[in-house]
Order: C-alpha cells, then structure tokens, then sequence
C-alpha cells in the first residue's frame, strides 16, 4: 500500500486560504481520501518594529504592538499577577513596569535582554493561536528586506521553540505573494523602523533584489516633532502625541486636506490649539526622495528588458502607504524614468502576515532547506 499527502485549499469568510492535510491511500481497489484536519496549523507573522500581525489557517487574526513589560519590583509582581506583560496591556500598566521594544529598525536589537524578550514575544504571538490543538505548528515569519543572515537567525532562534518547522523571508516579498503579484513587481513597504525595497520576479529574491531605508515611519514621528517645534516655539510634544497625528492627519502635496490641521498640545505648559497642517506636510515628504532613489536603483540594475513592467508593477504597503496622495506623488517624482503605476494597498497591515501564511500552506517543507533558513 502506498501513502502520499498533497495539499487541499478552499475558501474561508475570515482567511483567503484554509488548509487540511489529505492522505492518499492507493489500494487494489483504487484510492480513497481522508481528511485528517487539525493535524498541522500554518502560521503568517509580519514582526514589525512597532506592530506585529499573526494570522493562522484556523482564522486567528491577531494585531499586537512590539512592547515587552516586567514587573519593576516584587509589589508590581503581586499586583499585576504576571512576570511578562505584551502590547497594549504593557503600555496600560508602564509605570509598573520596565518596558521593551526589542526591535530597532526592523531587526532584533542587540543586547541579551532584547533577545530573550523577543523570543517571549514570538512565544507569545504563536500562542494566541492555539496551538495546542495540533499536532504541528509550522510558521513562515517576514523580516526586513536586507536583514542580515545573524538577524534572520535571531529571529529563528527566538521562534525555535515554539514551533516545529520556521522560514524567515523577506517582508516585501511576503506583501507581493499575498498579493499574487510576483511576477515582475518592485514592492514598496513602509513600515515604522524601515522602508523595504524588493524586485519579485516569480523566486526568492537575493541580497541584489533587495534594499532598505530607515526613512520610514518612526522617521516622520520625529520630523513632525521637530517641525511643530520650530514652528511654535517651546512647544511640548511626545513622540506618541506625533505618532497620532501621523496616523490621523498624513498627506502629501498631491492630497491635500480641505480645512486646516488644528492639533491641542502645550507651550511652556499652557494649552494650545494650533495649525500644524505645513509640519505635517514637511515630514511626510521627508521619506520621499531616499524612497525614490532606491526604486531608481533597483529599476536601473534589473535586467533592462523588464525595466517596463517594474516600473508599471509598483506597489506601496506597509503602515506608510496610508499617508494620502503619497502613491501619486512617488509616480510624480519617478516620471522620468517613463510610466510609472504605483498600486497602492487595501490592508497594510495584514498584508504581510497573510503572504506569510500562504507560503507556509504552499510551499512544501521539504522545499524549504532550499529558500532559506529553515528548521527542526
């Protein structure tokens, strides 16, 4: 009797894909399939600087900001009941405890503490699924675009423990998988730490493909801070007050709001209300130009047959594709090169944890030696 498995995919409401394992038994008789379900769960995790996404093939859909918290002293501990507090819950509880925010530009930060945190978070990130019900947890996890070969092993690491088999990938690529658009497409991904640059041409791409910035969103959080300062003189703003209007109020030049920006903050303690709309316009722009000189780049160096279809297949993602009008201005500033069609993405935050997941359901295991780093 011989025994095959192949992989069964069908449509669910929450989830593009749905994945089961079918066993093919071959008898004299001809062959019957049985579906052993809940025997694998596949996992997608985009580990971002500021936020981290994991999506499963049960339909576990889970945001969580990148923050670690631990007890300050033993009466934080009885207090809070726990030795390790994650995202949101971290930031609610702070001034009880000692934060982290393992990640810096994408990548882990060098220091025993960030990665022993980062693999508590990883932990943390794969058991919102549930993994227990399963028999074996596989994971496809999307790093920075030239994240290095001793990060993408950091993050292996961090994840070894929790799951069975792990692919570390380059994040843009996971974006244009998702997208099914791997054919020919330069993917733009702005995230918080850095700005991913990537040619997908239908394989893996290599460290050539590849180019990162840090003008990204972090960037513009301490632009808009620096601009509004000089601006007003004396004014008080934290870095999470700038994140907000980011997040609220972002344009560019070629999107511009009807009505002025009027924010409330405080000058040498004395509350404000004030227009901001130039700051905001200032620092948004300011990842533009290094933006567009790596697409440049990455066009020019890419075989000149194709030059074309890079520069029609264009697609901005990441939280940064939500500032308005910044696809349109990024088409303006590349028109020299020829057309140029930026897409702009419906879900960037998703986006990535969902081509990871896909990978993970596509691409068989045994393959994955082949990719890159791969596990146990």
């Amino acid at each position: 009797m011989l025994v095959s498995a192949s992989i069964v995919i069908s449509k669910q409401p929450q989830l593009p894909y749905y994945v089961g394992i079918i066993h093919k038994v071959r008898t004299s008789s001809g062959e019957r399939r049985v579906i052993m379900a809940k025997e694998v769960l596949y996992i997608g995790i985009d580990l971002g600087t500021f936020r981290s996404v994991m999506v499963s093939s049960d339909s576990h859909e889970e945001e969580e900001l990148t923050v670690i918290g631990t007890p300050k002293d033993p009466i934080a501990r009885n207090f809070l009941k726990r030795d390790v507090l994650f995202g949101e819950e971290a930031l609610k509880n702070r001034l009880a405890l000692n934060l982290f925010r393992p990640l810096e530009l994408g990548v882990i930060k060098d220091t025993p503490e960030d990665r022993e945190f980062i693999a508590h978070f990883i932990t943390h990130l794969i058991g919102l699924s549930d993994p227990e019900d399963y028999d074996r947890v596989v994971a496809v996890i999307g790093a920075p675009a030239e994240a290095s070969h001793v990060d993408k092993t950091s993050i292996f690491d961090a994840a070894a423990g929790s799951v069975n088999a792990a692919m570390i990938i380059s994040e843009p690529f996971a974006v244009a998988y998702a997208l099914d658009m791997i054919e020919h497409t330069l993917v733009i991904d702005i995230g918080a730490g850095t700005t991913d640059l990537c040619r997908v041409y239908g394989t893996i791409p290599g460290p050539g493909d590849q180019m990162h910035t840090g003008y990204a969103g972090d960037y513009v959080d301490n632009q808009i801070i620096l601009e509004v300062q000089k601006k007003y003189n004396g004014a008080q703003i934290t870095k999470d007050m700038a994140r907000r209007w980011k997040e609220q109020y972002s344009f560019v030049s070629t999107s511009t709001p009807k009505d002025p920006i009027m924010v409330d903050f405080s000058i040498e303690g004395k509350a404000m209300t004030l227009d901001i709309t130039d700051c905001i316009q200032e620092a948004c722009e300011s990842i533009v130009d290094p933006i567009v000189e790596n697409a440049k780049e990455l066009i020019a160096g890419s075989n000149p047959e194709f030059h074309d279809e890079f520069r029609r297949n264009m697609v901005l993602a990441g939280g940064g594709s939500g500032i308005r009008g910044l696809g349109a201005l990024i088409e303006r500033r590349l028109s020299d090169m020829g057309d140029v069609n930026v897409h702009v993405v419906d879900d960037p935050v998703r986006l990535g944890a969902m081509g990871g997941l896909r990978l993970a359901m596509e691409v068989p295991e045994d393959m994955w030696k082949n990719l890159t780093l791969a596990s146990r």
